[in-house]
């Protein structure tokens, strides 16, 4: 039976009049192919909650409660981890919004493109008290969300609504973190002129690929001439996580994983010597302190305390050729022999 079938001739007429702002952000997200938005409901959200209503049954993206903001929060990482597509979360005005913050600061650690919608009173209660009020003038989520997200912004017009939507979205994806849009309730619940998006943002997000030629051309000098070579591989490596371990079989490279790339390779692998860093594997160890390894070869890894035993020389040292498309994370590596930056994929 189709959704139009399932409905009464009145609220199909409604259903197709509905325009509103919170239609406009989920159609956007029908661009990118996300399925999701996690999420608590409230009084402040309940028009993207409407809007979600509609979108389901639209066969767009649809809402996924929550037990606990946090919670959300983690869906949407897990959601955005595992897909490679954006993940989105929601919560309510006040408390609904601080209850996501442990949650989004975890995402923003790992470098997880992540939406973060949260709602705010009317505008026009803006600095008089309102209940639950999150504006510059009482509890300010905005300035709250700004410590850990890449960018964090409050709607205050409708005229601003898509500019500032494609902006956090672009931002989440070549920043590679969280972004966090504050929308209060009327704003969302306002009539739209059309309900369509006025910009194709899969075209704007992307991104044509950036080739370091000589820094290629080094690393497969270094891959010929290495005679003991290991593969260190990080969670940013999951999108091409079957060619890394085909290349791995050919030049017989030993590999080992990082806490947040645990799951990529089958602990089965002729090649597996298991997790690196704190809480480790004996056997990974053993072999990165191998003084016959002359190669390591860090693939889309987060560097930080928890995976190199706490920065230990030992396993981290001039052999390393560190392979990663956010370059700021090469502070982490400056023992390492070569720097090489791309997308993996």
């Amino acid at each position: 039976m189709s959704v139009q079938q399932g409905l009464s001739p009145g609220a199909v007429g409604s259903e197709m009049l509905t325009k509103e702002y919170g239609d406009l952000l989920l159609a956007y997200l029908a661009q990118l192919d996300v399925e999701y938005v996690f999420g608590i409901p409230g009084g402040a959200i309940e028009p993207f909650y409407n809007a979600l209503a509609r979108s389901e049954r639209r066969g767009g993206p649809r809402a996924i409660v929550a037990r606990h903001e946090t919670g959300a929060a983690f869906m949407a990482d897990g959601y955005s981890r595992n897909t490679g597509k954006l993940g989105v979360c929601c919560a309510t005005t006040g408390p609904g919004a601080t209850n996501l913050i442990t949650g989004v600061a975890a995402t923003s650690e790992y470098d997880i493109p992540l939406l973060v919608i949260t709602a705010q009173t009317p505008l026009s209660s803006f600095g008089i008290g309102a209940v639950q009020e999150s504006s510059c003038t009482a509890i300010n989520t905005v300035a709250l969300f700004q410590q850990f997200c890449r960018y964090s912004t409050l709607v205050s017009h409708p005229d601003q609504f898509e500019r500032k939507l494609i902006t956090a979205i672009m931002t989440a994806f070549s920043e590679r973190g969280p972004a966090h849009i504050s929308i209060p309730m009327d704003v969302m619940a306002q009539s739209h002129t059309s309900g369509k998006p006025q910009f194709d943002l899969p075209a704007l997000l992307n991104k044509p690929s950036l080739l370091d030629s000589a820094a290629v051309a080094q690393l497969i000098t270094e891959v010929d001439q290495c005679r003991n070579p290991v593969f260190l591989i990080g969670d940013e490596a999951a999108e091409a996580i079957g060619l890394i371990l085909t290349v791995a079989m050919q030049i017989d490279a030993q590999i080992v994983v990082t806490p947040q790339g645990k799951g990529l390779v089958s602990p089965y692998h002729p090649l597996f010597h298991g997790v690196i860093g704190i809480a480790g594997h004996r056997d990974a160890r053993e072999l990165l302190t191998d003084s016959t390894v002359d190669r390591v070869f860090v693939i889309g890894a987060h560097l930080g305390q928890w995976a190199t035993s706490g920065w230990d020389l030992q396993l981290f040292n001039k052999r390393i050729i560190h392979i990663e498309e956010n370059e700021a994370n090469f502070a982490k590596t400056p023992m390492a022999s070569l720097h090489v930056r791309g997308r993996l994929e």
